[in-house]
C-alpha cells in the first residue's frame, strides 16, 4: 500500500532521528502521542521494512525513552534509575551485546573416522570428569 506524503515524511524523519514532539509540531499532528501512533500504523501498513530500518526505529525509540528519563535518574529518583536500567537491559538484549561468546573452530573440521581409540577414551574421560 503506497504511503501518502505526510506518512512517508513521518516515516523518513522518524528513521532519521526526529523525536515525536518535533514530528507532531512540524507535520501537524495533535501531539507526540498522535505522531507515535501514526508512526506505529505506518509500520503496520507498509510493506515490511528491511530489518535494518526496523532495528533503527527500535534504537531511536529506546534512545528517546532513555533521554526522557535520564535527568531524573541522575538526580537519584529510584524509579527512574530502575527504568533507565530496564531500557539499558532491553537495548543490550536487542543488540545481542549480552549474548555468550561464540567460539569458532580454526581450521578444517576433524575427520571423525581418524580419531584413534586412545583419543576417544581421553575425550570420554573429560566428559565424565571435566577438568574444571
Amino acid at each position: 500500500m503506497p504511503l501518502d506524503q505526510r506518512s512517508a515524511e513521518l516515516l523518513r524523519r522518524r528513521l532519521s532521528g526526529d523525536d515525536f514532539a518535533t514530528l507532531a509540531r512540524e507535520l501537524d499532528y495533535t501531539d507526540a502521542a498522535e505522531a507515535a501512533t501514526a508512526f506505529a500504523q505506518v509500520l503496520v501498513d507498509t510493506e515490511p521494512l528491511e530489518a535494518v530500518a526496523r532495528d533503527e526505529a527500535d534504537r531511536l525509540a529506546l534512545d528517546e525513552l532513555h533521554h526522557a528519563i535520564w535527568d531524573q535518574a541522575v538526580d537519584g529518583d529510584l524509579d527512574a534509575i530502575d527504568t533507565t536500567l530496564a531500557i539499558h537491559d532491553h537495548r543490550t538484549r536487542r543488540l545481542g551485546l549480552d549474548a555468550p561468546a561464540r567460539l569458532l573452530a580454526d581450521g578444517p573440521a576433524p575427520d571423525p573416522s581418524a580419531v584413534t581409540d586412545a583419543e576417544l577414551d581421553e575425550l570420554l574421560a573429560l566428559i565424565e570428569d571435566p577438568p574444571i
